[in-house]
């Protein structure tokens, strides 16, 4: 049976992680120095900030040029920073409760403070 259980692929798997934790790493395999990312990172620096630029146009365009209405995805991008919680917040949240506060355009200064009212009300009245 034990030979068995050598064979099988989990078990030649888990052999060559431990043996790869003992040898302490994958042979061959350099630490990066801080040189060589340091240029990486400045050859792709023109290719990402050529993607925000872009990002930046296009959101320009459809919504202060166009007048288009937000799609669902950035009025939810609006909504989860307009209050300058963390993403994680946001992904945390059911889809119901980000609806809603999608649907209350939070984006827009005066729905935010209104919000934040009501918010602040409950508050009070739940700690009375």
């Amino acid at each position: 049976a034990v030979e068995m259980v050598k064979k099988t692929p989990a078990y030649k798997n888990r052999l060559r992680a431990l043996e790869l934790e003992r040898s302490g790493g994958i042979k061959g395999a350099e630490k990066p120095s801080l040189w060589g990312l340091l240029g990486v990172r400045s050859i792709l620096l023109p290719y990402t900030l050529d993607k925000l630029h872009l990002w930046h146009a296009c959101w320009f365009w459809r919504y202060k040029v166009k007048k288009a209405p937000y799609s669902w995805e950035d009025a939810s991008y609006l909504t989860q920073r307009s209050p300058g919680a963390p993403a994680n917040n946001w992904r945390n949240l059911d889809e119901a409760t980000k609806d809603d506060l999608v649907k209350r355009q939070l984006w827009v200064k005066s729905n935010m403070e209104g919000y934040d009212r009501r918010c602040g009300e409950n508050r009070s009245v739940e700690d009375n």
